[in-house]
C-alpha cells in the first residue's frame, strides 16, 4: 500500500519565487522545454547553479498549474526519518504529485536522485525510478526533471536515457545581465550601466553573481558601469593568488623593464582596463605570452607586477603542481584553467614552462595547453591570458609558438651598468653608513655579468656584513665598502661552486660566459618581441 505524504507544492498562485520576467537565456531554456514535452512526457533541464533553473521551473508550474517539488520539500518529506524509510518517502513524495496534477516539475534532482547514501541510491535505480516513470507513461502526465550536469543514473536507459529529452540551460549574454539588473534596480537606473562593456569584461557571471552586485549599488541613485565593475572585482571576481602572497611589484618598479612593460600595458592591459576603446575597436588582449630570458633576469616579477596591475585576477601554475600524479595534476591544472576562465579578465601565469615540458611524467602538458590556447577565441574565454615563462626558448615545443599561439615574445636580458646602478639604488638599505654618498656607478662597474637576482643578493649581503660589524662592536665602514665585500664574496663564492660542479654557467662578473638562452632559435624572435635590458 503505498504511503500518503503530505507536501507543501509551490504552484502557481503561491511560488516562493518573485515573479520577475525570465532572461532571453531562460526564455529559450523554457520553450525548448516545451518543445520537448510535445515528443516525450519527460524531460530534464541541465543547469550549473545560479542560471534560473528555479525560476524556469517556476514559471512552468504557474503556466500549467502544475506541482514544484524542491529540495526543500524533501527535506521537509523526509525529516526525522532513518536511511530505510526516507528513500521510499521521496518516491511517494513524488508520485503522490503525479496524481494530484498533470504536470510535475522536480528541482535539484541529481541531489535527490543521487544521495550518497548507499541505500537511497539502491531504491532510485531499482525501485522508484522505474515505478514513476511508468506512471508517467501509462497515465499521460508530464514529468520535468532538473539540476547539474551531468544528471544521469548508472544503468538508466529506462528512465533517464533514449526516451528522455534533455535541454541545456545557455549561459547568460549581456542582454541578459541587462535583465536581471532591471529586475532589482529598475529600468530607469539599469540604463545607466552599459552590459555589453560589463559583459566584455566578464563574460561568465551567474545570476547570484549579478544579483549580489546589483544588490551592492542598490543604494546609489544612478550607478554607472564603472561603479558595478568595481564592485564586481571587489566583491566578486576571484584568484588563486591572494594580492597580500604577491610582492608587491609596479613596471616602474623595475629598472630595465620598461620595453616590456609597454609591451604588455598595450596588448594585454589596454584591452582589458579600457573598456570603451577596446570594444569600438574589437581589441582583445593577447592570448599567449612568453618572457623567456636567462635565469635571474626578472621573468617572475614581472610576472607578479602584471598581476597587480590586473589587480589581482591572477591564476599561477608552477612547479608545486608537479609533486602531483599524473592523474591529479592534470585535475588541478583543469581546475586551475576553470577558474582562470570563471573570473576573466584574468592572467594564468605558467612559471619556468621550459622545465615543465621536460617532465616525463606529465608529458601531455604540451598538448594540453596547445588545446587550452586554441579554445581562448571563445566569446567567454578570450579575456584570459596565457603567460609563459622560460630560461631557454628552444625548449618550448614548437607547436605552441606558431600559428599565433603565443603572440607576443618579450626577452630579458642582463642589465647594462646604467640599469645595474638603478637597480643597486633600489635595494641597498638607507641604513647602511654613509648611504647618501654610496658610490653607485663604481659598484655598476664591478657588477658586470650580474643578474637583477644577483644584485638583489649583494644589496642583502652587504646589509648583513654591516649587521655582522654592529653585533661584533667592529667600527663599520661606509657604504659602499660594505657592497664591495659582498661582491667580492659573491663572485668568489660563485666561482667556487663553477670550478667544483664544472658548470661555468655559475661565475659571475666579467668572466662569466656570455648567455646561451633565447638565441637565434628559428627566426621567431624577429616576430612579435620586445627586448629589454632585464629586470
Amino acid at each position: 500500500m503505498k504511503a500518503t505524504i503530505e507536501f507543501n507544492h509551490r504552484v502557481a498562485c503561491a511560488s516562493a519565487v518573485p515573479a520577475h520576467a525570465l532572461t532571453p537565456a531562460q526564455q529559450r531554456a523554457c520553450e525548448k522545454l516545451e518543445t520537448l514535452l510535445t515528443a516525450s512526457p519527460i524531460v530534464a533541464l541541465t543547469s550549473v547553479d545560479g542560471l534560473g533553473r528555479t525560476r524556469i521551473l517556476d514559471t512552468l508550474a504557474r503556466k500549467y498549474q502544475g506541482k514544484l517539488i524542491s529540495l526543500r520539500d524533501v527535506t521537509e518529506a523526509t525529516a526525522n526519518r532513518g536511511p530505510d524509510t526516507s528513500d521510499a518517502a521521496i518516491g511517494a513524495l513524488i508520485l503522490s504529485a503525479l496524481e494530484q496534477a498533470d504536470t510535475v516539475l522536480v528541482d535539484d534532482f541529481q541531489a535527490i536522485s543521487l544521495s550518497t547514501l548507499p541505500t537511497r541510491m539502491a531504491y532510485f535505480r531499482f525501485v522508484a525510478r522505474k515505478h514513476i516513470y511508468d506512471t508517467v507513461m501509462k497515465s499521460g502526465k508530464r514529468l520535468i526533471i532538473a539540476g547539474q550536469p551531468p544528471m544521469r543514473m548508472e544503468s538508466g536507459g529506462d528512465f533517464y536515457g533514449n526516451e528522455v529529452a534533455v535541454a541545456d540551460m545557455p549561459l547568460f549574454t549581456a542582454v541578459d545581465y541587462a535583465v536581471i539588473a532591471e529586475n532589482i534596480l529598475g529600468s530607469s537606473r539599469a540604463a545607466g550601466i552599459d552590459f555589453q562593456q560589463v559583459y566584455r569584461y566578464a563574460p561568465i557571471l551567474n545570476g547570484h553573481q549579478l544579483r549580489a552586485v546589483c544588490k551592492l549599488i542598490e543604494a546609489d541613485p544612478a550607478p554607472t558601469t564603472s561603479a558595478f565593475i568595481d564592485q564586481l572585482e571587489r566583491h566578486i571576481l576571484t584568484s588563486n593568488t591572494r594580492l597580500s602572497e604577491v610582492e608587491s611589484l609596479r613596471f616602474d618598479s623595475l629598472p630595465g623593464a620598461e620595453h616590456i612593460a609597454a609591451q604588455l600595458e598595450t596588448h594585454v592591459v589596454m584591452p582589458l582596463k579600457n573598456h570603451a576603446i577596446a570594444r569600438q575597436l574589437d581589441l582583445k588582449p593577447k592570448r599567449g605570452v612568453l618572457l623567456y630570458g636567462p635565469p635571474g633576469t626578472g621573468k617572475t616579477s614581472i610576472g607578479r607586477a602584471l598581476a597587480h596591475r590586473i589587480e589581482g585576477k591572477f591564476f599561477l601554475i608552477d612547479g608545486s603542481f608537479v609533486t602531483e600524479p599524473p592523474a591529479l595534476f592534470f585535475k588541478k591544472l583543469q581546475d586551475v584553467i576553470a577558474e582562470a576562465k570563471k573570473n576573466s579578465p584574468s592572467v594564468l601565469f605558467i612559471d619556468d614552462a621550459d622545465v615543465l615540458f621536460r617532465i616525463e611524467h606529465i608529458s601531455g602538458l604540451a598538448r594540453y595547453l596547445l588545446s587550452l590556447l586554441d579554445g581562448l577565441e571563445s566569446e567567454t574565454a578570450n579575456n584570459v591570458c596565457v603567460v609563459m615563462t622560460a630560461m631557454d626558448v628552444r625548449k618550448i615545443p614548437d607547436a605552441l609558438l606558431r600559428s599565433g599561439r603565443v603572440e607576443l615574445w618579450l626577452e630579458t636580458r642582463e642589465p647594462d651598468e646604467f640599469i645595474r646602478a638603478q637597480i643597486l639604488q633600489r635595494w641597498i638599505s638607507a641604513d647602511l653608513p654613509g648611504h647618501a654618498s654610496i658610490d653607485y656607478v663604481l659598484l655598476a662597474r664591478a657588477t658586470e655579468g650580474f643578474t637583477p637576482a644577483d644584485l638583489r643578493r649583494i644589496a642583502g649581503d652587504a646589509k648583513s656584513l654591516y649587521a655582522a660589524d654592529r653585533i661584533k662592536q667592529s667600527a663599520p665602514v661606509t657604504g659602499t665598502d660594505y657592497v664591495k665585500r659582498a661582491i667580492d664574496a659573491f663572485v668568489t663564492t660563485r666561482s667556487r661552486m663553477a670550478t667544483t660542479l664544472g658548470d661555468e654557467s655559475l661565475r659571475v662578473g666579467v668572466d662569466r660566459p656570455k648567455s646561451k638562452y633565447a638565441k637565434g632559435v628559428g627566426g621567431s624572435a624577429q616576430i612579435g618581441t620586445c627586448e629589454a635590458d632585464g629586470w
